[in-house]
């Protein structure tokens, strides 16, 4: 298998991130994911990413990982598009009684996005989305990808929809990572 992952839109390449891209990783984790970390724990998770793409390569495993969105025409790197695997428990989204409720999962594609905030609402979380979505569909040749959110998060949910994503809401708070499940089918498993 092969997870290079080299994707060029009219305005996005989406690319490996590399130890070049400390700082903008830096302010990715701060600014767009509001997470607390420090520049040595920034680098240590861009030498466990490199890593990984490696790794996974090696052992044919498909291309989990987080990607830089770098801005072609400024070079900067304005976000982070990534894919993982995604838990999902299908039951809690089959509009049941919630005695009937099970919780069984299954690992999907699941697909996440932040950008900058000085570059949300220009439609590159959709451009990078998109482009990954075909790279998964097209190359590897995966079932469906999903997309999971909080309730409250509607930027989120319109980029899902405008994904393509056949938006799903958990009715309960139970599993709290479960609130809003968007999934995308490949459009050969509809025939």
């Amino acid at each position: 298998m092969d997870n290079r992952i080299n994707i060029r839109t009219d305005e996005l390449y989406i690319r490996h991130y590399t130890m070049d891209d400390l700082e903008s990783r830096y302010q990715l984790t701060t600014l767009a994911f509001e997470s607390e970390t420090t520049h040595e724990r920034t680098r240590e998770w861009l030498t466990w990413a490199i890593d990984n793409y490696r790794e996974l390569t090696r052992l044919w495993q498909p291309p989990y990982g987080d990607y830089a969105i770098e801005h072609i025409e400024s070079g900067e790197v304005i976000g982070s598009v990534g894919i993982v695997q995604s838990i999902v428990p299908w039951g809690v989204l089959e509009g049941k009684a919630l005695e009937e409720h099970h919780y069984l999962v299954s690992p999907e594609f699941g697909l996440f996005w932040g950008i900058l905030p000085a570059h949300q609402r220009k439609g590159y979380a959709t451009q990078a989305g998109r482009a990954v979505i075909d790279y998964l569909f097209n190359t590897i040749q995966v079932k469906q990808v999903v997309a999971t959110t909080e309730y409250d998060n509607i930027a989120s949910q319109k980029t899902m929809e405008k994904l393509g994503m056949t938006l799903s809401r958990n009715p309960t708070d139970i599993p709290h990572w479960c609130q809003v499940v968007g999934v995308i089918r490949h459009p050969l498993s509809e025939a």
